[in-house]
C-alpha cells in the first residue's frame, strides 16, 4: 500500500529531481514519476542513471515507482494497470515536464507545453472522479505574463494582452488558461510560477545549465562583444533549492488551494552587477560593450558575431523587460516557516559563476 502517493511529471529534470529528493526527505509519500525511453535507454534506465547521480536510486521499487509514458500522448499513454494504481493511490499529481528552451519551436512548445498541459488535465480529472486525487500542482513560469513588457505581474491572474519573448512564454501562458479554466470547473489547483532557476544558494550547485548560462558562455568565452541592454537592467534568477522549499512548504499549505505563487527574487541583479562580477573575478574576459538597445544594429557586427547573437535573441527579453512580480502570497504563506525570500545579490552571483568555473562549464 502506498502513503499518499504522489505522482510527477518531469521528475528528470533539473526542477523534478531535486523536488523527489526533497519529497523523499520530507515526507512519508511514495512517488510514482512518469518516463519515457529515449536515446536507446528504456524509461526505467533513463530513471535509474540520473537518480543514481543524485543519490536517491535505493529507494527505486520501494518508494519510487517507475510509470511509463510520455506527455505528448492522451493521458500519457499509460498502461491500465499503471492507470489502475494511480486511481486507487495518487493524492497529489505535478505537472512540470514542458520544453524550457527559449528557442523552442512554435510546434515543439504547442505540443509539449500545452498539449502535455491538456493530457495531465484529462488524467488530474479522472484521478479525482474515479480515485483520491487532492491536489493538482501546475508549474507554470513567471514569465507567462511575457518578459518583454513593463508590468507587474499579479499572481492570481493572467494578462489580457501579455506580450512575449518567445514560444515558450507565449505556450505557457496558453497552458496555464487551461489549467486556471479546470480550476474554475472544481480541480484544486496550486500553481506554482519560478523565474530563471539557476544554481543553489550556498553553493552555486545545478545538474544543468540552462537559459541564462548559455548567455554568460558566449561573453566569457569572448563569443560576443556588444550586448544591447541597459546596465541597470535586472533579470529576475532564483535559486533551486528556494523554489524546492518554498513549493514544498506552499503545497503543505491548505490556503494554497486554488492560488498561485510567484517563486522569484524581490530584489533581482542588474546586468552591471553580473558585469562587475566578471570583471572582479575574470580578468582575462575581454570587455564588453553595453550598448542602448534603441541604437543597436545587427549589421555593425561581424558574420560570425551575427550568428552567435541570433541564438542570444530568444534570451534577450529576461535582459531589456521590465517585468516585476507581485509576490503577496508567496511572502504570506511563508511567513513563519523560516524560509525567507531568497537574495540574488552580488556575493550570490559570484557563487554561481564560480561553480560554473569549478566544474568546467565556463572555461576562464
Amino acid at each position: 500500500m502506498a502513503h499518499n502517493l504522489i505522482f510527477m511529471t518531469g521528475a528528470t529534470g533539473v526542477l523534478g529531481q531535486e523536488l523527489v529528493k526533497e519529497l523523499l526527505k520530507t515526507t512519508h509519500s511514495e512517488v510514482a514519476v512518469l518516463a519515457r525511453a529515449k536515446n536507446r535507454a528504456s524509461h526505467a534506465d533513463r530513471v535509474k542513471k540520473i537518480f543514481t547521480s543524485i543519490d536517491i536510486d535505493s529507494h527505486l521499487g520501494s518508494r519510487i515507482h517507475v510509470i511509463e509514458g510520455d506527455v505528448t500522448h492522451h493521458k500519457f499513454g499509460i498502461k491500465k494497470a499503471d492507470l489502475e494504481y494511480l486511481e486507487r493511490e495518487c493524492k497529489v499529481f505535478y505537472h512540470i515536464a514542458a520544453l524550457t528552451a527559449l528557442n523552442g519551436t512554435e510546434k515543439e512548445c504547442q505540443q509539449i507545453n500545452v498539449g502535455g498541459t491538456e493530457h495531465a488535465l484529462e488524467l488530474a480529472w479522472d484521478l479525482r472522479k474515479k480515485g483520491k486525487l487532492e491536489r493538482f500542482i501546475y508549474f507554470s513560469t513567471a514569465f507567462v505574463a511575457g518578459s518583454v513588457w513593463n508590468h507587474c505581474s499579479k499572481e492570481d491572474k493572467l494578462p489580457a494582452k501579455p506580450v512575449f519573448a518567445n514560444y515558450y512564454e507565449s505556450s505557457k501562458y496558453k497552458a496555464e488558461t487551461k489549467v486556471r479554466e479546470a480550476m474554475a470547473k472544481g480541480l484544486p489547483v496550486t500553481i506554482i510560477r519560478p523565474s530563471i532557476v539557476v544554481g543553489h544558494s550556498e553553493t552555486g550547485e545545478v545538474s544543468d545549465f540552462n537559459v541564462i548560462y548559455p548567455f554568460i558562455k558566449l561573453f566569457a568565452h569572448g563569443m560576443l562583444s556588444k550586448i544591447p541592454t541597459h546596465l541597470k537592467n535586472t533579470f529576475n534568477i532564483v535559486p533551486i533549492d528556494f523554489v524546492i522549499r518554498a513549493t514544498c512548504a506552499i503545497v503543505k499549505d491548505p490556503r494554497s488551494v486554488n492560488r498561485a505563487f510567484h517563486v522569484v527574487a524581490p530584489k533581482p541583479p542588474t546586468i552591471g552587477m553580473l558585469l562587475r562580477v566578471g570583471e572582479e573575478e575574470y580578468s582575462t574576459i575581454p570587455p564588453i560593450e553595453v550598448i542602448d538597445p534603441k541604437h543597436f544594429k545587427k549589421n555593425n557586427m561581424s558574420a560570425q558575431e551575427q550568428m552567435v547573437f541570433a541564438m542570444l535573441e530568444p534570451y534577450l527579453g529576461y535582459l531589456n523587460g521590465h517585468l516585476t512580480f507581485d509576490t503577496r502570497n508567496t511572502r504570506q504563506i511563508l511567513r513563519g516557516t523560516g524560509i525567507p525570500m531568497p537574495k540574488t545579490d552580488h556575493p550570490f552571483l559570484k557563487t554561481l559563476v564560480r561553480y560554473a568555473v569549478k566544474v568546467g562549464y565556463l572555461a576562464i
